[in-house]
């Protein structure tokens, strides 16, 4: 990957973990999948099914032509990594890979990946951390053909957190209390849950908090209460980060989209609208304070 289209280009060195944010992209070069790659591709992991590489058969398949084995597009961003030298002397190791599969990838059409950075949490040990990255591959008409999520472990350049990785966290403890305290200090918020007794559940793929409110004030934030959220917004990383990392606050037009939903009681949730939006533009203003140079 050679392109940055927020932060620092790759191409200058390893990145230590204070060198990522939330809401960080970068566009990989163009790239082809050629015939010979896919045989030398099906050669190493077995794959060798004539719709890979007998253009014959392909043709009578219904897609027409050559298809790349599925794992192709996966096994290629992790080299596309490798040339970039982003990761040369920090990575320590991958925890995991979430793939899907769109549409068929097929020689000879330019390809290229997009990543996005959707939290950068420091570990316990202090000198290491987790960077969660949200993965696009995209042909020359910017059709998803493959997507997914990716974990990887990648040490620090110290031991002192960075100013912008509580920001880069959403949805965890520390997060969450940052979150209450801006809010504690909003009349509008306080005025819309005067009569609220409950807690709002904020949640991703990976985890949830929630904040325990009575009466106009944040009591607590904390991963579980007696009695659970009243109501809990759930919205995966990608859609965390790229809400809270936009140009503008549009809830409701990614909620309308899907991109968020919610579970629990539905008509405290509507109620609580206003409410939620308080909170949404409280994690907004947080996260570009926090992620000022």
């Amino acid at each position: 990957m050679t392109t940055s289209t927020s932060g620092r280009p790759p191409g200058t060195g390893s990145m230590h973990l204070e060198d990522f944010h939330l809401g960080m992209s970068f566009r990989s070069d163009a790239w082809t999948a050629g015939v010979d790659d896919l045989r030398a591709f099906g050669e190493v992991s077995g794959d060798m099914h004539p719709m890979h590489h007998d253009p014959e058969y392909a043709a009578s398949t219904e897609y027409g032509t050559l298809v790349a084995q599925g794992p192709y597009g996966l096994a290629r961003y992790f080299g596309t990594l490798h040339d970039s030298g982003m990761f040369a002397d920090t990575i320590i190791g991958l925890l995991d890979t979430k793939w899907r599969y769109s549409l068929a990838v097929v020689p000879d059409v330019k390809m290229h990946y997009c990543t996005t950075v959707t939290s950068v949490r420091r570990t316990s040990a202090g000198d290491r951390g987790v960077i969660n990255r949200h993965i696009e591959l995209l042909d020359e008409n910017n059709r998803v053909l493959q997507w997914g999520t990716s974990a990887a472990l990648v040490r620090a350049r110290g031991t002192e957190p960075a100013s912008s990785e509580l920001v880069s966290h959403p949805i965890g403890i520390d997060w969450g209390r940052e979150l209450a305290e801006g809010l504690a200090s909003d009349d509008r918020f306080a005025a819309s849950t005067a009569l609220f007794d409950g807690s709002i559940g904020l949640a991703n793929e990976n985890t949830e908090l929630q904040l325990r409110i009575y009466r106009g004030r944040i009591l607590e934030v904390t991963r579980r209460t007696p009695t659970g959220p009243t109501f809990t917004l759930h919205g995966s990383e990608y859609a965390w980060s790229n809400l809270l990392t936009g140009a503008r606050n549009d809830f409701v037009v990614r909620t309308h989209r899907g991109e968020f939903s919610t579970s629990g009681n539905g008509f405290a949730y509507l109620q609580m609208t206003k409410t939620v939006q308080l909170i949404v533009e409280a994690a907004r203003e947080m996260t570009s304070k926090g992620l000022r140079p």
